[in-house]
């Protein structure tokens, strides 16, 4: 009789502990869950994040709130996730491109882009375009090219280890065009600048200058990414210009703070990938010239892993030094 008590007591208590875990996906999501943008409402990361949350949020029948903390590159905002609990309640929704390398750009950093994050899944790539001022003379990437080689190209960034800036560094490395580096407080002055033939290209965000393009103030050379853009499908990737495998830009995914629960993990991914094949949710994206991708958690983990091997070398071969 005592043995029968000690096991239904044990059982009471098993049964009890089991319905007190956070990462029990059955009551998950039971409240809110809050996506952390770590830059200001407005710019391409913020504008993602407001497409994606409304979708996820109904595919897991809870809202899904914004909350934009920007400040050093996207790292205030990052360090602020990785600091929360890890019961899937927060989100941090990053490009893997800044987020990767702030490891090598700030030399106190109070997190480890990836060690400290666990991957839900990803949202989408965004292509980078080498965008030249109409004057340069060049119209494809053959010109192009014999025009860098020429060593006489200047090219704008948002700024010293900004992602437009890295990416420029990283075409230099693998296609050996010399260029010189101009330095902006931000894309917006760059693409002024260029628009007005103050500096010869930029390598930018598809959404900043596919206006500027289709209107004939910009003229666009390639893509940077392994996949031609739907938004300007006329347009080559660098790879088919005779550099295989060459793909950079925008790598949009969701992550949580590491040590959630794995079934908190896998409710989350499921709803993320339903949510990014919904037809509203691709149509709003490649209207921003994205495209949709879907991620398991392992595979984002792996890209987290190949970006910050990739960016921290660039960051090394090009003398940059952390703040």
């Amino acid at each position: 009789m005592k043995t029968t008590t000690r096991i239904l007591q044990g059982l009471v208590t098993a049964f009890a502990f089991c319905a007190a875990l956070p990462g029990l996906a059955q009551g998950f999501p039971h409240k809110p869950i809050k996506l952390v943008v770590p830059y200001p409402p407005g710019g391409g990361t913020d504008v993602l994040a407001r497409i994606i949350a409304p979708k996820l949020g109904e595919v897991l029948g809870q809202p899904v709130i914004i909350d934009n903390k920007p400040g050093a590159g996207g790292t205030i905002g990052s360090a602020v996730a990785a600091k929360m609990p890890p019961d899937g309640y927060t989100l941090l929704i990053l490009n893997t491109l800044p987020h990767t390398s702030s490891a090598g750009l700030y030399a106190k950093l109070s997190y480890d882009p990836v060690k400290d994050f666990a991957g839900i899944g990803a949202i989408a790539t965004v292509p980078y375009v080498i965008t030249l001022n109409p004057n340069v003379p060049a119209k494809n990437w053959t010109e192009f090219a014999a025009l860098a080689k020429q060593g006489k190209l200047n090219y704008a960034s948002a700024g010293t280890g900004s992602a437009t800036h890295l990416a420029a560094e990283f075409l230099k490395a693998q296609t050996k065009l010399p260029m010189t580096h101009v330095p902006y407080k931000g894309g917006g002055p760059a693409i002024a600048d260029l628009l007005g033939g103050q500096v010869d290209l930029t390598i930018e965000n598809i959404a900043s200058v596919i206006g500027h393009i289709k209107a004939g103030k910009l003229r666009g050379i390639a893509v940077t990414t392994s996949a031609r853009s739907s938004i300007l499908p006329d347009l080559p990737t660098i790879a088919e210009s005779g550099y295989p495998g060459f793909d950079v830009g925008g790598k949009f995914g969701i992550v949580v703070p590491a040590g959630a629960p794995p079934e908190i993990i896998a409710t989350l991914s499921a709803a993320l990938a339903k949510a990014v094949k919904s037809d509203e949710y691709v149509q709003k994206l490649r209207e921003q010239g994205g495209e949709p991708q879907v991620m398991t958690p392992a595979e984002w983990d792996a890209l987290m892993r190949a970006e910050s091997a990739k960016w921290l070398g660039v960051i090394s071969s090009s003398g940059l030094k952390p703040e």
